[in-house]
């Protein structure tokens, strides 16, 4: 039972020890560490629109600037479930979550995407897609290099 207890302290603690979860509001791309130009997040939208109107799949993306010593893990899905992102019945949502100052990116797949973009397949698209970008400072670039990426892996075009 103290073990329990203590258990349940300390995931409350770490709870509280992340950021807050910013609403989702009715867009799709939030820039908390404002990295990204109006232009791009309007682009970034704009795809992000355009894949949901085509085949129903939700990308959210998430720039934070630190996770404030919480864990990348426990803060992405609290976010993915915070903004319901995906359909419920089809659980087809995807976050791209990227901590500027931790230097941490994580992509979320909801389960009815895992078969095509998975664990593997999420590391590479921050590998080769969005890290080369960042290590040039270029986020813009690899925010939508991410994102491209993503779309082709959940539509099996992907290619790296």
């Amino acid at each position: 039972m103290r073990i329990c207890l203590a258990l349940l302290v300390f995931f409350s603690i770490s709870a509280y020890s992340q950021p807050d979860i910013p609403p989702q509001g009715g867009f799709w791309v939030h820039d908390q560490a404002n990295v990204l130009s109006p232009q791009s997040k309007q682009r970034l939208e704009s795809i992000v629109q355009a894949e949901y109107d085509s085949t129903s799949n939700q990308i959210g993306i998430l720039i934070i600037p630190s996770l404030e010593g919480g864990s990348l893990e426990e803060y992405s899905l609290r976010v993915a479930e915070a903004w319901k992102i995906g359909k419920s019945d089809k659980d087809n949502g995807v976050l791209l979550l990227i901590v500027i100052q931790d230097r941490l990116m994580r992509i979320e797949t909801g389960y009815g995407l895992e078969g095509s973009l998975t664990d593997a397949m999420s590391s590479r698209i921050i590998r080769n897609e969005i890290a080369p970008h960042f290590r040039r400072g270029d986020y813009e670039a690899g925010v939508e290099a991410g994102l491209v990426g993503i779309i082709q892996a959940i539509s099996g075009e992907y290619q790296n």
